[in-house]
């Protein structure tokens, strides 16, 4: 298979990774030092203190042990990796397994994370798990940036009368969440269906397996979105930037754009991106 690995510039983040269904799902933004999905977790992933692991599909989380190896080879701090609640019993068997079979230690943190559940991995980001309908559990992760701003009372003081009234015990800001990105992994419709949040994160990164007709139902019996379920949302999407992933290996890139670009109605085009080389990434 030919690399299908990509670089997209999003209003305000670098996406890089790539995205095959059945071969490998991989996201790394490192302004936010965190991995979406793993894939069988290629060198860029390595670095990445925190991976959101949608499910336990081998195409997407195949790569947790290696992820673990290399970064103790590489002498970094023990990451952490993010998996459904459902799913971490397994996760850990399957490191106890590698950890027999190598007689490595394989440090790792494992979380598990239930639907509605949230936390803060960093200074300034936290993460809020949804849950994706799919054959096997899986979680969508909504990722927050958390500031804290001037209470709009006060916009407009001085340094001094704000220094003053925080030097007296005045509460003078306020903290400030901002949804960064939503990313769904694999899924169906349902999530379209029954996700509002989806619609106004900053970044929506969500799946499309299927693109031609015909393949309606195949995309609902194995759990998947086809680019007519995305249509019929269109109006919803108030998204700055919508980049689609996860296209079957049975399309060439040619076919993918042309019948995104077909199915999708023009309003939508020009915030549009497809996770595919830098060529066939825009549809306007």
């Amino acid at each position: 298979m030919s690399d299908e690995r990509c670089t997209i510039k999003t209003p305000h983040l670098w996406l890089e990774g790539g995205s095959r269904a059945g071969h490998e799902t991989w996201f790394r933004i490192k302004e936010l030092h965190v991995a979406l999905d793993i894939g069988r977790c290629p060198d860029p992933v390595v670095s990445m203190d925190h991976v959101f692991v949608t499910h336990a599909h081998l195409d997407h989380a195949a790569g947790v042990a290696w992820y673990s190896a290399q970064r103790k080879l590489q002498q970094l701090h023990t990451g952490t990796v993010y998996v459904p609640a459902e799913s971490k019993d397994g996760f850990e068997e399957l490191l106890a397994v590698q950890r027999k079979l190598t007689g490595s230690t394989l440090p790792l943190n494992i979380v598990g994370l239930a639907a509605g559940e949230e936390l803060q991995y960093s200074r300034h980001h936290r993460v809020r798990a949804h849950h994706a309908p799919h054959r096997v559990a899986a979680r969508a992760y909504e990722l927050f940036e958390m500031r804290h701003h001037l209470r709009p009372e006060l916009i407009g003081r001085s340094g001094a009368e704000i220094g003053k009234l925080r030097s007296e015990g005045v509460q003078v800001d306020e903290p400030h969440s901002r949804s960064l990105l939503f990313y769904t992994g694999d899924t169906d419709r349902g999530i379209l269906e029954k996700n509002e949040a989806l619609f106004r994160s900053e970044l929506l990164i969500i799946e499309c397996s299927f693109v031609m007709d015909g393949h309606q139902d195949r995309a609902a019996t194995y759990r998947h979105i086809h680019i007519d379920d995305i249509a019929d949302f269109a109006e919803r999407f108030e998204n700055e930037c919508i980049v689609l992933t996860h296209f079957s290996l049975r399309y060439s890139r040619d076919e993918i754009r042309k019948q995104v670009r077909r199915r999708l109605p023009a309003s939508l085009h020009e915030r549009v991106r497809l996770a595919l080389p830098e060529a066939w990434q825009r549809l306007a």
